[in-house]
């Protein structure tokens, strides 16, 4: 394990604890924003999947307890689900939430750098294979072809769930899937989101309708030596194995969409 000097372990420990703090109580300005929108029609729908090339990572050494480098990473993402209230487990919109996880997420201080980008691509109900083109374009650097497949099937169980959440005639389904990748010997740590306009068609449920979308990806690099140096911290917090982090969202359960519009 590398050693640092006194002064940065401090500074290490202040950065760690501050992140910890939960997100502040909006003011009455921002409330009345955030009504607004509450009163639209919005749900959501959230998946999460790791994988993985194989390729070797350092020593777990004093966080050998969490089994893997992946359950130490999952464990983070769990404290950011917590510290902003976050639940990738309802169908329920909280913009607060949501827009307090991601800045939570952005800022884990176990990362050695976070990147950011958005695509945008056009859908229909009878063409979404740009939208998912969109989403590879952004994660195709830091996993592979086979895992990517993954995401997709991850995808598509997001898409029965939105389509199954019931709602007005139209609405928004906010989306997220939550990534983790083990790729050339490095563990990145994603969110990928985007939000679709759908309407409810009498006889035949929801259908997403003729739209510009919007792809947002942010990941961060783990930083496997600052996790070693503050272990006794992260074994202090509420422990989420990366399989159980999978299963913690609305749409692991559900059966992928199969819908020939993924293909056009």
């Amino acid at each position: 394990m590398s050693t640092i000097s006194q002064s940065q372990s401090r500074r290490e420990a202040v950065e760690v604890a501050l992140w910890q703090m939960p997100s502040p109580e909006s003011d009455a300005a921002t409330m009345a924003l955030i009504s607004d929108i509450q009163s639209e029609d919005n749900d959501q729908a959230v998946g999460n999947k790791a994988g993985g090339d194989g390729s070797s990572l350092p020593e777990l050494g004093s966080l050998s307890k969490f089994g893997s480098w992946e359950s130490v990473a999952s464990t983070i993402v769990h404290k950011a689900v917590t510290l902003s209230k976050f639940n990738p487990g309802s169908a329920t919109f909280d913009p607060v939430a949501w827009n307090n996880f991601l800045h939570k997420f952005s800022t884990i201080p176990f990362f050695l750098t976070y990147t950011y980008d958005n695509r945008s691509a056009s859908i229909s109900k009878i063409s979404l294979e740009k939208g998912v083109n969109a989403v590879s374009d952004l994660v195709e650097n830091i996993m592979t072809p086979e895992n990517f497949k993954g995401i997709v099937t991850t995808i598509k169980k997001i898409a029965t769930l939105a389509l199954e959440n019931e709602g007005q005639k139209q609405k928004n389904s906010n989306q997220q899937v939550g990534v983790l990748s083990r790729h050339k010997k490095t563990l990145y740590l994603g969110a990928v989101r985007t939000d679709v306009q759908m309407e409810y068609k009498s006889g035949k449920g929801y259908e997403q309708l003729q739209q510009d979308i919007n792809v947002y990806r942010g990941y961060g690099v783990l930083d496997f030596e600052k996790c070693k140096r503050n272990a006794e911290t992260l074994l202090k917090w509420d422990g989420q194995d990366v399989d159980d982090w999978e299963k913690d969202t609305a749409s692991s359960s559900k059966s992928p969409n199969n819908s020939p519009a993924w293909n056009q």
